[in-house]
């Protein structure tokens, strides 16, 4: 699975309230005591625990599976240890798409290059006599 973006940008420790080092029953606990508190049926028509709520699912939906947890905790670790402070990680669909901006510009050039060479025809195009 390809990191997400949100992952740059949220912590989900943090988001169920307990540390990086938790053990998977401890992220349990604290997903289902909050689950519990933000569920939309027990706040009814209350719009910010519904946030929460999605809140609260998307962050143990990551480190609630064991492996998206490890790939999680990988990209966050990649991420903060540039000193610069930029993320060097680029999703793949980043680059899959500088790849072909690349590939049309070369192209493109390539083809006014060749269209510049090319002699230029005024007027209607001739018919062959038979």
């Amino acid at each position: 699975m390809a990191p997400q973006r949100e992952w740059f940008d949220k912590d989900y420790y943090r988001v169920l309230g307990v540390s990086e080092t938790a053990s998977a029953k401890e992220i349990t606990k604290a997903y289902r005591k909050l689950a519990r508190q933000f569920h939309p049926d027990a706040n009814h028509g209350d719009p910010k625990s519904e946030e929460r709520f999605k809140e609260i699912s998307s962050a143990y939906d990551v480190v609630g599976d064991e492996a998206k947890r490890k790939e999680y905790d990988e990209t966050r670790r990649s991420a903060h240890s540039d000193p610069a402070g930029t993320t060097k990680v680029i999703s793949a669909s980043t680059r899959a798409v500088k790849a072909v901006s690349a590939i049309c510009s070369a192209t493109c050039s390539d083809a006014g290059a060749q269209t510049r060479r090319a002699p230029v025809r005024s007027g209607a195009p001739t018919s062959k006599p038979s």
